[in-house]
């Protein structure tokens, strides 16, 4: 097995760190990371993967060896991966984009290097490696462009994947300004991270996913995607997330079919509603909700972070939104709820305006 696990300056097989005691000050779950690798070793056949929870209740699946494989090979053909390769893993360990990381270093030959999974990648990295491969959540993005450093950290990553929730216009406007190639992905825990990249700062300006080599898709009578591949063992699995088909290879992700508010028969889709008002008020930290009401069954809430709107605000947004896609109410909290994996606690959210 080529590659290698990298922590501050200390450098491990994938053999010798499965085996060795860390003594680090770094707040990174290195049981679970050498328990995954050492099973991995010895040529465990199925592994128990938890959901993200974003939309309901987290569970655990079955996913086996081969469709970790499969996933991996299928990035590292997409993105030109070579073995000596540097990748960084600066998510959750515990989790599909985590662990998927472990597994394309051990695959592929990469050199791993680890640091904790906080909202800024690099106030624990050391050196100055050049790395050819990293993966972030939104949220890390949007702080590494607040510094100059964080910037030219970026602009020294090749490829750089961005996951766990979608990338807002305001964030993606920033992201035109990188030299590396940036993708945001498409998957989930049941198709063993994700099967398409969507290229966020190239030429084109296309806002269509694109699938990764040997997945075939295509949309069910809801209008839902379904996806076959070896990823899948080769079954067509069917999802909850609305999208257009814009060729056999290429669609539009629209929204998830469980986002969406019925307020006196109408029906809103959270997620294109969240499009809207960010591209009205770009630097809004918010996420859309809704709050049980006895005539109309629910009503649609606005929950910011910190800042209530202000009255142009508000202003603004009846005037582009219209009567039922305008908030019913304006809620403030401390912080947005968010999963262990960075994406909207739709759950919590809900709870939140609900009590």
């Amino acid at each position: 097995m080529k590659g290698s696990i990298q922590i501050a300056k200390e450098s491990y097989t994938f053999h010798e760190f499965a085996a060795c005691d860390i003594i680090t000050r770094l707040d990174i779950d290195f049981k679970s990371i050498q328990n995954f690798i050492d099973r991995w070793i010895n040529e465990t056949e199925f592994f128990e993967l938890q959901t993200s929870g974003s939309t309901g209740k987290s569970k655990s699946i079955s996913i086996s060896r081969q469709q970790m494989i499969a996933s991996a090979l299928m990035t590292g053909s997409f993105l030109n991966l070579e073995q000596g390769d540097n990748a960084l893993l600066c998510l959750n360990p515990n989790y599909i984009g985590g662990k998927m990381m472990i597994v394309r270093a051990m695959e592929l030959g990469l050199n791993l290097h680890i640091t904790p999974p906080s909202s800024n990648p690099l106030k624990d990295l050391s050196g100055t490696t050049p790395f050819q491969f990293a993966a972030f959540v939104p949220l890390q993005i949007e702080t590494l462009m607040k510094s100059k450093n964080g910037v030219d950290f970026l602009n020294g990553i090749d490829n750089i994947i961005i996951g766990g929730a979608p990338v807002n216009k305001e964030l993606q406007a920033k992201i035109q300004a990188l030299d590396s190639n940036v993708y945001s992905t498409y998957g989930m825990t049941e198709t063993v991270s994700h099967i398409a990249l969507k290229h966020l700062n190239d030429s084109s300006g296309s806002n269509d996913f694109f699938t990764l080599p040997g997945v075939q898709i295509k949309i069910d009578e809801r209008d839902c995607l379904k996806i076959k591949a070896e990823v899948t063992a080769n079954q067509w699995i069917s999802t909850n997330d609305i999208v257009e088909l814009t060729s056999e290879e290429s669609f539009k992700w629209i929204g998830r079919i469980d986002n969406v508010i019925n307020s006196g028969g109408i029906k809103i889709q959270i997620e294109a509603l969240e499009t809207k008002i960010q591209s009205l008020i770009p630097d809004l930290m918010f996420v859309i909700t809704s709050r049980t009401n006895m005539q109309y069954g629910d009503t649609v809430v606005l929950l910011s972070e910190k800042n209530p709107l202000t009255t142009a605000e508000k202003s603004l947004l009846k005037a582009e939104l219209g009567q039922y896609q305008f908030p019913k109410e304006f809620r403030t909290t401390a912080s947005l709820p968010l999963t262990k994996n960075g994406k909207p606690d739709r759950i919590a959210a809900r709870k939140i305006v609900n009590s």
